[in-house]
């Protein structure tokens, strides 16, 4: 939103009145300012949040983010010296095209913000310093460029979060990972078709119910379900598909053509780098 400072602004008068927080969502990198921070603060620090969303700028290019780590950092500085204790960042497991030096970036990323605040002279005195990095696992989703893409299995997603929880060694360091089953499931009804919907009755008969909730959420009910209606997950989520395929969703047009994201995906593996 390009008025956010304004908007700011605005509410600070009222807000301060009232002692209520003002505090924002994930915010860009690349429009954090050191004039938005101080219009954030005055009742009570919240912790500030940023998306790289991958480890490293190689992965980021891959995905279209367009920061780099030195706006990530510069960013963290800003903040740290205007008053912030902590920030959250949150990024992606089970990309396309990661490898284990993009997992190795998330840590390295996290410490390089730590150091930073240490070795920042305005830093807040007598306080220390949190970084949370709050890790998802990578869903396909339809009209993207990586809407052809399989997602990582379980037990894949499993080896890597415990990889990087390998990595975190600082005690200033917060680790924390989305479900995933939760979001094996999550990949199945996005790139799903209308068969999914045997599926999602059986599943409800068996006593499935707000399954966004990590303590209700029964991931051995649906796994059941989808054995009873003779579905295999695998075939929608981890597989990827090709480019001459019919996905269930193309009946519906969303404005962009397939042709431009098939040209998206083949650019994000390299396979083509035209324009």
């Amino acid at each position: 939103y390009t008025q956010i400072e304004t908007l700011a602004q605005s509410l600070l008068e009222w807000a301060n009145a009232k002692r209520v927080n003002l505090s924002l969502p994930s915010l860009r990198v690349d429009s954090f300012s050191k004039e938005l921070s101080e219009k954030l603060t005055p009742v009570r620090r919240s912790g500030l949040t940023f998306a790289p969303e991958a480890g490293t700028q190689r992965l980021r290019d891959v995905i279209n983010k367009n920061i780099t780590e030195k706006e990530i950092l510069t960013a963290a500085t800003e903040a740290f010296a205007a008053g912030w204790v902590s920030v959250k960042l949150y990024f992606m497991l089970g990309l396309p095209e990661e490898t284990r030096e993009d997992i190795e970036g998330i840590a390295a990323l996290a410490q390089k913000i730590v150091d930073l605040f240490y070795a920042n002279p305005s830093r807040p005195k007598g306080k220390s310093v949190t970084v949370s990095l709050s890790v998802a696992t990578f869903v396909p989703k339809p009209f993207t460029a990586f809407q052809w893409e399989a997602q990582n299995t379980v037990a894949e997603i499993a080896e890597k979060q415990a990889y990087l929880k390998s990595l975190v060694r600082s005690g200033k360091i917060r680790l924390s990972f989305h479900n995933r089953e939760m979001s094996a499931l999550e990949a199945v009804f996005a790139l799903g078709d209308r068969r999914l919907s045997a599926v999602i009755e059986s599943a409800w008969r068996s006593g499935c119910r707000f399954d966004g909730w990590d303590d209700v959420f029964q991931a051995s009910l649906w796994k059941a379900a989808f054995e009873a209606c003779g579905t295999d997950p695998a075939f929608y989520a981890n597989r990827r598909k090709g480019f001459e395929e019919f996905l269930p969703w193309e009946v519906l047009d969303y404005g962009v053509t397939r042709a431009f994201l098939e040209r998206e995906n083949r650019k994000a593996h390299r396979a083509d780098t035209t324009p």
